[in-house]
């Protein structure tokens, strides 16, 4: 007697998306990624182009747009370069792999002119109690258990 067998056919982005998050390569990139996007934000908040961005940090236009686009490998030195340019600093954090972290600029009226008060937020999601799921592809929401920091950072 045949048996017939239900088989996924197709690439599955979740699952995919789960391999990719257990190699190294995939923190490279969104490291890159979430570096050059603060960048831009912050050249954006000074009103700094390109060009004044490669010429403050004595490098060339297309070594700017390299960072830019998330293509150059940042050394130490070229990210004091970026911070010197546009007169911030940088801080290193580091949080647990499960955490998401967002970054909120802040404004506010100051004596001496608008003052920019940057928050960053990190939330860490998980489960706590009894890991079973109620169902098979859903967890009691009992279960789940966020956890919401916001770390006042210097701007």
């Amino acid at each position: 007697m045949n048996t017939i067998r239900e088989q996924q056919v197709g690439y599955s982005f979740t699952k995919g998306l789960e391999r990719a998050k257990t190699r190294l390569a995939y923190y490279e990139e969104d490291l890159l990624i979430e570096t050059s996007a603060r960048i831009i934000d912050a050249m954006e908040r000074r009103g700094v182009t390109r060009s004044e961005l490669a010429r403050l940090m004595d490098v060339s236009p297309a070594y700017v747009t390299k960072i830019l686009r998330g293509h150059a490998n940042l050394s130490l030195e070229s990210l004091a370069k970026v911070a010197f340019a546009l007169d911030l600093k940088w801080e290193c954090l580091l949080i647990p792999k499960n955490a998401r972290l967002g970054l909120f600029a802040l404004l506010s009226d100051d004596a001496d002119g608008v003052a920019i008060r940057t928050v960053e937020t990190a939330t860490l999601m998980g489960l706590g109690g009894d890991p079973k799921p109620s169902s098979k592809t859903e967890y009691a929401k009992e279960h789940y258990k966020e956890q919401h920091y916001e770390l006042p950072v210097p701007a």
